[in-house]
């Protein structure tokens, strides 16, 4: 029998185990949590490859099958340049904070190159001579094949080293404790292994270290805990932030309703007219400053609420915009400012959109050109792009303002500060709430700006082209249609009243029978009773039984087979894939659009 192989055996048997339970466990699908999967796999694999061809490898390595032999002792050094390309890519993405993971670009240009570079040395492997020799049982493999690998692996636990040093500040992290323990138990098996090379391992080793980090910092339930604690503190932080807003806001409400109070009592005990009409002015600005700090605490409360609907309408471009240039002309010659308008004669007559969202969005950023423009000009220049029944505006707004410096350009949209204090610009704060309407209406606004010279936005944002109202003959047609196609009975668990109410104009207007049920266990009731439906949507946050709880006792229903579609308001893709993976058959997202709930009617019913 081999030496050594008798670890091989016992490893093989405990990573089966550890796959096993790790796989059954329901588990947070980060990227992290996907490439221990892969290592664990991959650790799999080279234990099998140890104990079962290389043992038949060795023992015919004499024989008649040398080639064969080689060919197979190849495929142990194959595993290792895998397996440390992978185990690499792990170490650079737990150097990374959690924020810096998604979308880092250096990840994913390091994943192309160990990618790239362990291809290359696959070939290179096969490529390079290698010889062995029977040695007791075991195979002494050596040759330029091997010190290949060598070298590689050198290559890259430097670098490990490189990314430790780098964050030397973490280096007490539970999450490096792996590299360390490799590190560590490496130089010991190499050691061994050097004066004893008949013992084979370095891939129990590296079984060990793996299983090792499934019972440290891998361990699903850990993980689920340690996500608990996260959510808990940034609820804690939010509070926090939103009562030092709140107290700020109110401390500067203070100021413009003690002045519209005492210019109230001057005008009362005033006989000068003009006196009075200069006191009615300024109460005007202290009650239009007032009114603004208002709504923004009410927008901010929406925003933090998920309140905020984007409702699409039919509405006239032209007449928005000319709304909104007659009310900018005004604080503009206030300044004696040069306000320029430019409008493309080519956009449609009508658009459908949120033109209230529009209004605010774009009302402002003039209001903010007024703000920090003092003398020059102010220009809003609006441009489409119509592609089928798409018209995508382009709208500029620019000024020969103050300007921005690079470290305030950089965090202009930045809604995680940290700190929310009189220091921070009002019109940052107008910044970040029309960002995130931006994001919600599914538009874009970028900003280029210079000290001195001004800004330039630029506001990117899709408008749906109204279809021309069909004649009677084609309207008949589609009735008919909707009536004898779309005929299936729908389950609807929610408790919002605004997903309840859009989702009930939705199925009206496709002719789907519905029912609506308030939580998890009167849909549990309704399933039990044997009641026929085509299709489930549920809602993500249900009271008293939990949306995944009641998804789960669903799928423990004998026949079960009905569609279950998720509403969520979460529209990043990992998020998705995660629910996707716990067996739901589609998303729809909030707010609620009517070409997706018609695509999901068409797919499932």
């Amino acid at each position: 029998m081999q030496n050594g192989i008798f670890f091989s055996i016992i490893s093989l048997f405990y990573c089966i185990l550890i796959i096993f339970i790790y796989f059954l466990k329901k588990r947070i699908g980060s990227k992290e949590n996907k490439i221990y999967g892969i290592l664990l796999l991959t650790t799999l694999i080279g234990l099998i490859i140890e104990v079962f061809p290389s043992t038949y490898a060795i023992k015919v390595l004499l024989e008649d099958h040398y080639n064969l032999s080689i060919f197979i002792l190849k495929l142990i050094l194959v595993y290792f340049i895998i397996w440390i390309s992978i185990f690499t890519y792990y170490v650079t993405l737990i150097s990374l904070k959690d924020e810096e993971v998604r979308g880092n670009k250096f990840l994913e240009k390091e994943k192309k190159v160990l990618m790239i570079n362990a291809i290359i040395s696959i070939i290179l492997i096969y490529i390079l001579p290698l010889s062995a020799v029977n040695n007791h049982g075991a195979a002494c493999t050596y040759g330029m094949a091997a010190n290949f690998v060598y070298l590689y692996s050198i290559i890259l636990i430097i670098y490990w080293i490189i990314l430790l040093f780098k964050n030397i500040k973490n280096i007490l992290n539970k999450k490096y404790y792996p590299i360390f323990t490799f590190i560590g138990l490496g130089m010991i098996v190499m050691a061994i292994q050097y004066k004893y090379p008949e013992l084979t391992l370095m891939i129990s080793m590296q079984a060990f270290v793996i299983c090792l980090m499934y019972f440290t910092i891998e361990n699903p339930d850990l993980q689920l805990l340690r996500e608990l604690h996260k959510a808990r503190e940034y609820v804690e932080n939010s509070n926090n932030e939103k009562s030092t807003f709140l107290f700020n806001i109110t401390q500067q409400l203070r100021e413009p309703l003690r002045e519209i109070s005492r210019l109230s009592k001057d005008s009362l005990m005033e006989n000068d007219n003009e006196i009075v009409k200069n006191n009615l002015t300024e109460i005007k600005y202290s009650a239009k400053n007032a009114l603004s700090l208002v709504n923004s605490v009410l927008d901010i409360s929406e925003l933090e609420n998920r309140k905020i609907s984007i409702t699409e309408n039919k509405y006239q471009p032209a007449n928005l915009f000319e709304s909104l240039m007659r009310s900018v002309k005004l604080q503009a010659k206030e300044k004696n400012l040069d306000f320029r308008f430019n409008y493309d004669q080519s956009i449609p007559e009508y658009l459908c959109g949120d033109s209230l969202r529009l209004k605010q969005i774009l009302g402002t950023l003039l209001e903010n050109a007024v703000t920090h423009t003092n003398i020059g000009f102010i220009e809003m220049s609006v441009n489409s792009v119509v592609k089928y029944d798409v018209c995508r505006l382009i709208i500029t707004v620019e000024d020969s303002g103050v300007g921005m410096e690079v470290e305030q350009l950089n965090n202009l949209f930045d809604k995680n500060k940290k700190e929310i204090s009189n220091d921070i610009d009002d019109s940052q704060k107008n910044l970040v709430f029309i960002k995130t309407l931006i994001d919600l209406i599914g538009g874009t606004i970028t900003v280029n700006s210079e000290i001195g010279k001004g800004s330039k936005f630029v506001v990117v944002m899709d408008q749906k082209i109204p279809i021309k109202k069909e004649n009677e003959l084609s309207k008949m047609i589609n009735q008919y249609e909707n009536i004898y196609v779309y005929h299936d009975h729908v389950l609807v668990v929610t408790a919002d009243e605004q997903i309840e109410k859009k989702l009930s104009t939705l199925f009206k207007k496709l002719h789907v029978d519905y029912s609506v049920v308030k939580n998890g266990q009167e849909c549990l009731e309704k399933i039990r009773n044997e009641e026929s439906y085509q299709l489930i949507l549920i809602d993500e946050t249900l009271p008293k039984l939990s949306t995944v709880h009641t998804f789960d006792k669903l799928r423990a229903i004998d026949n079960f087979n009905i569609p279950v579609i998720l509403i969520t308001k979460h529209k990043d893709i990992e998020t998705k894939d995660s629910y996707i993976n716990m067996g739901f058959s589609d998303i729809v997202t909030v707010p609620i659009n009517r070409e997706e709930v018609k695509f999901i009617v068409d797919k499932y019913i």
